[in-house]
């Protein structure tokens, strides 16, 4: 078997076991294990290196998504409303920063929306990256928001939608970016230690403290030419995901490292 092969084998594999891990209702959320033995961060994992090559910013989403489980970070329920269907997704948010901010990749607490649920054999998963408590999601060819205002990359929102199918199902997905509307990730300030069996499981070069954060958007999404693409379709339909002011879970991170693995520093 040839490496793509081998690649898009793994990725299947990984989808199967993420759409094993999603709960029937998101009322009941898949609680984080103790880390390296997490099958859902297994399974970010997977689609980090999935989008390594051609997405590297959204790769770096699951990578650290993946990382918030490791560090403890418990799931919770989120309503989502995606194009009139009402849906419940499990959901958190991770906020990172450096110890120093000549090694940062991003601007100080960068924090991302993961959310995800199962629909018969497809997975969908959300994710809703910002800077700031609020911001309006730009559209990514123009840096301007959907009422043609221009607006600062730092201060706007980017927002991405992807359905995937296991190796059973009938649609290999696709994949959807924002291009319009404003989002909040802002955080409600609830400080607890971040839970670790002991610490020869934590990740390495990692502070790691829990929080909330209370979370809303309404965001519009034009899907791409195809799910491995960045390019946007412009003669698809689009969607609307909508949530309404909710408070769920979260994490912050500190790296003592330019670019953390997902799990931890080495």
């Amino acid at each position: 078997m040839n490496r793509f092969g081998m690649n898009r084998t793994l990725t299947a594999l990984a989808l199967a076991a993420l759409l094993a891990a999603c709960v029937d209702a998101p009322s009941e959320p898949l609680a984080a294990t103790a880390p390296p033995n997490n099958p859902l961060a297994a399974s970010f994992d997977v689609l980090a290196e999935e989008m390594a090559s051609n997405d590297v910013e959204h790769s770096e989403e699951f990578r650290w998504a993946a990382l918030s489980l490791r560090s403890g970070v418990p799931p919770l329920a989120l309503q989502v409303t995606n194009e009139g269907r009402a849906e419940l997704y499990d959901a958190f948010v991770h906020a990172v920063t450096w110890t120093s901010l000549a090694q940062a990749l991003r601007p100080p607490l960068h924090r991302s929306l993961v959310a995800w649920r199962r629909s018969g054999d497809v997975l969908q998963v959300l994710l809703i990256g910002m800077v700031t408590d609020s911001a309006p999601v730009l559209h990514p060819y123009s840096l301007r928001t959907a009422a043609g205002a221009a607006a600062s990359p730092v201060a706007g929102a980017t927002a991405a939608y992807f359905e995937r199918g296991s190796s059973t199902s009938s649609t290999g997905g696709s994949t959807w970016i924002g291009v319009g509307g404003t989002a909040k990730v802002a955080e409600y300030p609830r400080p607890a230690l971040c839970p670790s069996p002991n610490d020869a499981t934590r990740p390495d070069g990692v502070t790691c403290q829990l929080t909330r954060f209370g979370v809303a958007f309404n965001v519009l999404f034009a899907r791409t030419k195809s799910r491995d693409s960045r390019d946007i379709d412009v003669t698809a339909p689009t969607r609307r995901l909508i949530s309404q002011v909710q408070t769920i879970s979260g994490v912050k991170l500190v790296f003592s490292c330019a670019t953390p693995l997902s799990t931890g520093c080495k």
